[in-house]
């Protein structure tokens, strides 16, 4: 493979990749300020991951046709993890849990809520193809009935944040899918603002509920009260992520340190290496050098994203849903240090940004 060959077509392409090269290089050179050496060379290995699949993923779905299989794919996937937890479940394979996880289906992945936004993506994925009038039949019958064990697993997690993003992954869909989109267009354009901005209030106001509510401990393990409960720790990690940001508001603390910084400034009793939010935990540890090479990552994917919808609406649709699912969810747990869904976000990345080239060249 020719090194030109991985380049996108697209000038938003082109943005995208080498603002990811470029924040795995920042990473790497956090290392001189990081506290912590060990995990912070881990952090470094998996961002050389994450920068070197994204333009390969590119490059592999320049097909329109392989970009197409890829929601089958990432749907079956989603089925065999999910499918291997829920027999562990049930005691078919013998599966042991996390003392965490409580009850919560955590396996294979180890972590409950990286099981539900697996889910969650697969949940999306399988509406899409069975909606797609242009699948074959079979097909989409089969996307039905995978939807019910990908529910199952979901609803198993427990995973309040899951099914916030599955929510508004197939609102996301519905804005886009052809079917919808007349409907959509016929709305009006004042109609069309406050549904937009209504999703984002929405969104803002659960945030706010969350970093708020102190009222009760946040309830744990396997039980459905968990949906009813809106308490969280999560906003104590964010505080200090925030805190750790405004002390060093350039370079960051360096990669793996919220950690240290959880430690020294933490007003719970727990343990966390993680400041749950892909966005505030770069703010925490790379600073504002790393914050902009995210926000060029994630804007030149939207833009690329955006394109391709106008082009190739009936193939952004399914791939700019999930990836919607994942964005959503990065923003409150660490899944971007999870390969499983860190890896999966990029295939879908390089899926919008190569097709969107191929739609800039035509």
């Amino acid at each position: 493979m020719s090194p030109l060959s991985v380049v996108p077509a697209s000038t938003a392409g082109r943005v995208a990749v080498a603002s990811l090269l470029g924040l795995a290089g920042w990473t790497a050179l956090s290392l001189h300020w990081a506290p912590l050496g060990e995990a912070a060379r881990e952090d470094v290995w998996r961002m050389a991951l994450y920068a070197g699949a994204l333009p390969l993923a590119a490059a592999a779905f320049r097909e329109r046709s392989v970009a197409r299989a890829l929601e089958v794919a990432l749907a079956l996937l989603a089925l065999v993890v999910v499918g291997y937890g829920l027999l562990g479940d049930i005691g078919v394979l013998d599966l042991t849990s996390s003392f965490a996880a409580d009850g919560r289906l955590d396996q294979p992945l180890s972590y409950w809520n990286a099981m539900g936004a697996l889910a969650a993506v697969g949940v999306v994925l399988c509406v899409r193809i069975a909606v797609d009038r242009t699948r074959p039949a079979p097909l989409r019958v089969s996307a039905i009935v995978v939807l019910l064990p990908l529910l199952a697993g979901l609803y198993l997690t427990y995973s309040r944040g899951a099914l916030a993003a599955v929510a508004l992954g197939l609102v996301a869909l519905v804005l886009v899918v052809p079917e919808a989109r007349p409907l959509w267009a016929r709305a009006g354009r004042r109609w069309r603002l406050v549904v937009g901005w209504g999703a984002v209030v929405v969104l803002a106001g659960a945030l706010v509920l969350v970093a708020v509510d102190r009222a009760s401990p946040p309830a744990r393990g396997a039980t459905a009260q968990r949906f009813a409960d809106i308490g969280s720790n999560r906003a104590d990690y964010w505080r200090v992520a925030v805190d750790s940001f405004a002390s060093t508001p350039l370079q960051g603390v360096g990669t793996a340190g919220f950690r240290v910084e959880w430690l020294r400034e933490r007003d719970v009793a727990e343990g966390a290496v993680d400041a749950h939010s892909l966005y505030l935990e770069t703010a925490a540890e790379l600073g504002l050098v790393g914050l902009m090479l995210l926000a060029a990552f994630a804007g030149g994917v939207a833009v690329c994203a955006r394109r391709l919808t106008s082009e190739d609406v009936a193939l952004a649709a399914g791939l700019c849903a999930a990836l919607t699912v994942l964005v959503l969810h990065a923003g409150i747990d660490w899944d971007w240090d999870l390969p499983a869904l860190g890896l999966m976000s990029l295939l879908l990345a390089g899926a919008v940004i190569a097709r969107a080239g191929a739609a800039e060249a035509s």
